[in-house]
C-alpha cells in the first residue's frame, strides 16, 4: 500500500485557485522534489498534507498510523527548555517513559499489561534505550559537537534552532517527511550529513529546495506544480533529469507550435483562395448569356465555398498547440568600474568580534583586485563576523584593515539589514545611486521589477526580491567588490541562474560565503579558506572541505545503525 495517496485535491483562497485536481501517490522510502515557481502552492500543498490547511475538495489517504514530520521554512522554537528536553518531548520519548514507569506497577491487570507491551514496543521502535546516544550523534552531524544537551534553546541562534527542530523531526521515527527549504540554514557539513541520512532512511520524503546538488543526490522523482493549470506533473529521475526534460519539452513545444502555425497559415491561404474563387464564380456572367456555362461556373463556385468551409472547420477542430510562454532572459547587468585609486584590501593580524564576547582571530589575508575568495566553516564559526569586519560594520578588536581608495563595496548582508523598509524601490535607488527617476525606473526594470512593484515599499518584497533589488543597487553604483553572505538562500531558480552568469562575467573582486555546491562550482574560485576555532586556514579548494564532510557524515551514520 502507498504511504500516501492524493486524489483530485482542490484548494482556493477566496476566488483564487491555488491547487486544482492534484493527484499523486508516494511509496515507503521514495524521495521526491516538489518544484514550481513562487506562488504555485508548494508550501500550501505541504501544509495540507501535514494537516495544517483544510482541503476544499479531493481525498488524502495515508497508511494506517502514519507519523508525519513537517519542517516549515521559518522555524521558531521558543521557551527555556534544554535541547535534550525539547528533543525528548518532540519525539515523544518522555511521555512513553512516564507511561512505562506508571504501568510497570500495575501489570497484574490484563488491560494494563497489554498497554504496557504496546508502549514498550513503540519505545523500542524509537530506539528509546539508545535515545541519548542518537541525540548526540544527530546533533554532532549538524555541528553541535561543542554544545551541551543541557544548553537552553533560548541561547541558540535562529540557525541553530532550525537545526534542532530538524533533529527533532528526524528522531521521531516518522513515516513521511515534509521539508520546506531545509538547506537554507545548513552549513556544508550539515548539508552533506542530511543528504546521507535522507538517502538511507526508509521514510518517504517530499522536499522543497532550490539546492540543485542536494536534490540531485536525494530525490528520484519530481512533482511539478504548474503555474497555469494548477495541477501536478510527475517526472521520474533526478532533478537534473527533470531540468533537461523541461528544456527539451519547451523546445519540442516551440517547434510543434511553429509547424502548426505554418500549417494553419497554408490552410488559411487555401481557404481564402477558395472563397475568392467562389465569389468570382457567383458573379460570373458570360458574353452570350450562356445559361449552361453560367450554371457550371456557379456550381464550381458552390464547390469552392464548401471546400473553404471544410478547411475552416479543419482548422477549428485542430488540437491546438499552445504557444510556449517565453520570458525575456533575466540578466543581472553588473559591471565593476575601475577608478584611479588602489583596489587591493588586506587584513593583518585582525581579531574580529565583540569586546567581552565572541571573537575570532588573529587572521591575516590579502585581496588583490579580481580575486574570488570563498570562506567556508560551520554555522557560528564567525564567517559573518569576519565579513562585517572587512566591510567596516564592525571595528576590529586588534590588528589592521586596509581598504584601497578605489574600492567600492557592495555588501549584500549589510544592505539587507539597513534597507529602509518604508521607502519605495524607486525612491531608495534614486537616492542611494544618485539617479533621476527615469534612470532608476529603467534600472529596476532590467532586474525584473514592473511598474507597480517599483512604487511599492521595500517591506513588501520577499527575501528573494530584496536580493534582486540589492543587485540592482550594486549595478547602479558600479561596485567593484562584491561581499556575498549566502547569496543563493532566497533566490528563485531564475535569479540563481542570473547570478551564476554574473560570476562568469563580473571582473571585480568577490568575497563569498556559501554552502551551495552548484553555485560554488560556477563561481571560479581563486582562493578558499576555512574558519574553524577562530583560525583562518587556506585549503586547496572547496571540494577538499566537502570530501572531509562526507567522510565524517558516513562515520556518524554508522553510529546510528
Amino acid at each position: 500500500m502507498s504511504m500516501i495517496k492524493a486524489k483530485k485535491l482542490h484548494k482556493n483562497y477566496g476566488s483564487l485557485p491555488v491547487l486544482t485536481d492534484v493527484s499523486f501517490s508516494l511509496e515507503r522510502g521514495q524521495k521526491v522534489a516538489l518544484v514550481g515557481g513562487n506562488g504555485t502552492g508548494k508550501t500550501t500543498l505541504l501544509k495540507i498534507i501535514a494537516g495544517l490547511e483544510e482541503l476544499d475538495g479531493g481525498v488524502l489517504e495515508f497508511v494506517q498510523d502514519a507519523c508525519i514530520g513537517y519542517l516549515p521554512q521559518d522555524t521558531n522554537i521558543v521557551g527555556d527548555m534544554t535541547i535534550s528536553t525539547y528533543l525528548r518531548h518532540v519525539a515523544g520519548i518522555d511521555v512513553l517513559e512516564n507511561e512505562i514507569e506508571e504501568l510497570s506497577s500495575h501489570l497484574a491487570d490484563p488491560v494494563n499489561a497489554k498497554r504496557y507491551n504496546d508502549v514498550q514496543e513503540k519505545y523500542e521502535h524509537l530506539n528509546g534505550y539508545a535515545f541519548t546516544r542518537r541525540m548526540e550523534v544527530m546533533l554532532s552531524g549538524f555541528g553541535f559537537d561543542n554544545i551541551s544537551l543541557d544548553h537552553k534553546l533560548s541561547n541558540l541562534s535562529s540557525g541553530q534552532k532550525s537545526k534542532v527542530a530538524l533533529v527533532g523531526i528526524l528522531l521521531k521515527g516518522v513515516d513521511l517527511l515534509l521539508l520546506d527549504e531545509p538547506t537554507n540554514n545548513l552549513d556544508l557539513p550539515a548539508l552533506v550529513w542530511l543528504e546521507d541520512f535522507l538517502k538511507k532512511t526508509e521514510a518517504a520524503c517530499i522536499i522543497v529546495s532550490h539546492d540543485r546538488r542536494f536534490l540531485d543526490r536525494v530525490v528520484r522523482k519530481v512533482f511539478e506544480l504548474d503555474w497555469n493549470t494548477r495541477t501536478l506533473n510527475i517526472t521520474r529521475g533526478t532533478y537534473s533529469d527533470y531540468l533537461e526534460m523541461v528544456v527539451k519539452q519547451t523546445a519540442r513545444q516551440k517547434e510543434n507550435y511553429r509547424l502548426q502555425q505554418e500549417e494553419i497559415g497554408r490552410l488559411s491561404d487555401k481557404a481564402r483562395d477558395k472563397r475568392a474563387d467562389a465569389a468570382r464564380g457567383a458573379r460570373w456572367v458570360g458574353k452570350d448569356n450562356d445559361k449552361f456555362l453560367r450554371g457550371f461556373k456557379r456550381d464550381q463556385a458552390g464547390k469552392s465555398s464548401r471546400v473553404a468551409k471544410a478547411i475552416d472547420k479543419r482548422i477549428e477542430q485542430m488540437d491546438k498547440v499552445e504557444k510556449p510562454v517565453e520570458k525575456d532572459l533575466f540578466e543581472i547587468p553588473l559591471e565593476a568600474v575601475v577608478g584611479s585609486g588602489t583596489l587591493d584590501a588586506s587584513l593583518v593580524d585582525v581579531v574580529a568580534g565583540y569586546s567581552g564576547g565572541f571573537k575570532v582571530g588573529p587572521m591575516s589575508f590579502e585581496l588583490q583586485y579580481g580575486n574570488r575568495i570563498c570562506i567556508m566553516g560551520l554555522n557560528g564559526a564567525g564567517k559573518s563576523t569576519l565579513l562585517k569586519t572587512l566591510t567596516g560594520q564592525l571595528s576590529p578588536l586588534s590588528g589592521k584593515i586596509k581598504i584601497g581608495s578605489g574600492v567600492r563595496i557592495g555588501n549584500m548582508m549589510q544592505e539587507h539589514e539597513t534597507l529602509l523598509r518604508d521607502s519605495t524601490l524607486l525612491e531608495f535607488l534614486a537616492e542611494r545611486a544618485h539617479l533621476d527617476q527615469q534612470a532608476s525606473y529603467a534600472k529596476l526594470a532590467k532586474f525584473g521589477f514592473d511598474d507597480r512593484q517599483v512604487r511599492l515599499p521595500i517591506a513588501t518584497l520577499s527575501p528573494g526580491g530584496r536580493a534582486r533589488f540589492l543587485l540592482a543597487l550594486f549595478s547602479a553604483q558600479s561596485v567593484n567588490m562584491l561581499v556575498l553572505d549566502e547569496p543563493t538562500n532566497h533566490l528563485d531558480i531564475e535569479a540563481l541562474g542570473a547570478i551564476e552568469e554574473v560570476m562568469k562575467t563580473y571582473r571585480g573582486t568577490v568575497v563569498l560565503v556559501s554552502h551551495d555546491r552548484y553555485f560554488l562550482e560556477k563561481a571560479s574560485l581563486d582562493i578558499v579558506y576555512v574558519l574553524s576555532d577562530g583560525i583562518l586556514a587556506r585549503i586547496p579548494d572547496y571540494k577538499t572541505y566537502e570530501v572531509a564532510a562526507e567522510e565524517r557524515a558516513q562515520k556518524l551514520l554508522k553510529l546510528l545503525q
